[in-house]
């Protein structure tokens, strides 16, 4: 079951109906009722079968470890261990086989051998709930929450299915208190989160479908589209994904909000963002915000990394040295980010160390920098640096882009960038070349008008500190529908859907 289908809505609009038809102590019922029937939509027995293996092995570890976490914290710790490998252990296996027998055939063949490489089938959102439950499981023995007893509560929260297509990853303490003890209806929030739903589809079936033509064009031959093309295609996927996948959190947002259930956000304005630590703060936040939780603190934490600490504070001075961990800690959790995506080294790098990279040198050198904007006397204050600053991330962000969207691999990234530097054709831009990359003048109108309406709303929410809802709510109810009604017809007339599209897959779903 996919979350553009007509079929989905009209799912999810009979649970909200029974949500708040029955009464509110057992309207977690409903919400358990909709997670096993998205699951059984979505999910064949035996992948379904191990959802529920790992769902009962993190139920029955939280449950132990709870109880024995004062009494016994060895036993408790072993449980904890136990219990994050099995759970992880599952999503490397059904995801990143392949990396895994990849790596071993290249040692292998030292010796002239090798292996098949086996091809499974992961759970749909396997890469979301596996953190989901890592960090509850992580946090259950550490005490920073509670712990769910009833094994259909627990079911409740730990399968809440709007989350399975692309997140946000949801910490147990934030949600589950909304999701097993029921809420109150709301006007408001159902409202709200219907207009949330339907811009998420505008972001999504009007421009991001739109871009992905351009794109898959491009990047399909980038041999006859070479030089300005491959540029053109780096620029639209950067915002293919960004309407792609901010969008799917919007309908996912969206839907949650009309239960009544707050889910963290995932976006905030990524391209305002002055620098890429910035930007990356902005962009899949609770996947950062997860990393930093449960990866990159711990290490800091640790034993091992306060001596790496005291050693470099003694090798390279108290104000650098204290950094070395760090960088270190950060190098760590951003080959992380990038694994998780997938486990091919165009992603490894694209949207993991080269990210990581990036930030640590721009730390080492802003001493540098600071000097060399003060013999220039650069008004760092200036708008005109602030859009310097916001174009210079912006083209940071893109390059890495692109070789996360080289499916085919890493080499194919760089061979994309030859092409790129390359080839000198920017008559391509005047003489008509554009209209051959798949959409006609029309679609391109379609695409600049909801562009800039997407960018107008962004600036909008960033000089008024407030959500465009918030802001439409407080106009005139004629003003107001002529809006809500607008919208919902260009994403129904203007929307690419249909058996030419793959419109029901997400980018971010396949990770």
């Amino acid at each position: 079951m996919n979350i553009t289908e007509f079929s989905f809505f009209i799912f999810v609009g009979i649970a909200v109906l029974l949500y708040y038809l029955i009464p509110i102590k057992a309207r977690w019922v409903v919400l358990l009722s909709a997670n096993l029937y998205f699951l059984y939509n979505s999910n064949s027995w035996v992948l379904n079968g191990i959802w529920l293996g790992c769902a009962l092995v993190t139920y029955g570890a939280t449950v132990a470890i709870g109880s024995i976490r004062e009494k016994k914290p060895k036993g408790a710790k072993a449980i904890t261990v136990l219990a994050v490998l099995v759970v992880l252990g599952f999503m490397l296996a059904l995801k990143d086989i392949g990396f895994f027998t990849a790596l071993l055939n290249r040692a292998l063949r030292l010796i002239g051998k090798g292996c098949p490489t086996p091809v499974f089938s992961a759970p749909i959102g396997i890469s979301y709930y596996s953190l989901v439950w890592i960090g509850y499981i992580l946090d259950v023995f550490w005490g920073t929450c509670t712990v769910e007893k009833n094994p259909f509560k627990f079911l409740a929260f730990c399968g809440y299915f709007p989350t399975y297509t692309s997140g946000p990853i949801a910490k147990y303490q934030d949600v589950h208190d909304s999701i097993v003890n029921g809420n109150k209806f709301s006007y408001k929030n159902l409202t709200f989160g219907a207009q949330r739903v339907v811009w998420g589809l505008m972001k999504k079936l009007v421009i991001s479908e739109r871009l992905a033509i351009v794109v898959n064009t491009i990047y399909e031959d980038t041999y006859r589209y070479p030089g300005v093309y491959v540029w053109i295609a780096m620029i639209c996927f950067a915002f293919q994904l960004y309407t792609d996948f901010s969008g799917c959190i919007d309908i996912v947002i969206g839907i949650a909000e009309m239960f009544g259930i707050k889910l963290p956000e995932n976006f905030d304005l990524p391209f305002m963002a002055t620098s890429l630590a910035e930007f990356w703060r902005r962009w899949h936040i609770t996947l950062g915000g997860w990393l930093r939780d449960y990866i990159l603190y711990p290490i800091l934490k640790s034993d091992l990394f306060q001596k790496i600490g005291a050693k470099s504070k003694k090798a390279f001075g108290k104000k650098f040295g204290k950094k070395v961990p760090t960088w270190i800690g950060l190098m760590i959790s951003w080959f992380l980010i990038g694994f998780w995506h997938g486990g091919q080294w165009n992603y490894i790098i694209g949207v993991g160390i080269f990210f990581g990279v990036v930030i640590i040198l721009s730390e080492m050198l802003e001493p540098a920098f600071n000097k060399l904007k003060a013999f220039l006397k650069i008004n760092t204050e200036a708008a005109s640096y602030r859009i310097f600053q916001r174009v210079r991330t912006f083209f940071i962000f893109m390059t890495g882009l692109s070789f996360f969207r080289s499916y085919d691999g890493f080499t194919y990234g760089i061979a994309n960038w030859k092409n790129a530097l390359t080839v000198y054709n920017p008559w391509v831009l005047f003489d008509g070349s554009l209209d051959k990359l798949g959409l006609d003048q029309h679609d391109i109108y379609i695409l600049i008008f909801f562009g800039l309406l997407l960018a107008g709303s962004g600036l909008l929410v960033h000089f008024k500190k407030k959500s465009v809802r918030e802001i439409i709510a407080g106009q005139n109810l004629v003003f107001r529908w002529i809006l809500y009604l607008a919208l919902i017809y260009a994403v129904i007339i203007f929307g690419c859907y249909g058996v030419e599209f793959d419109s029901a897959s997400f980018i971010y779903q396949k990770f």
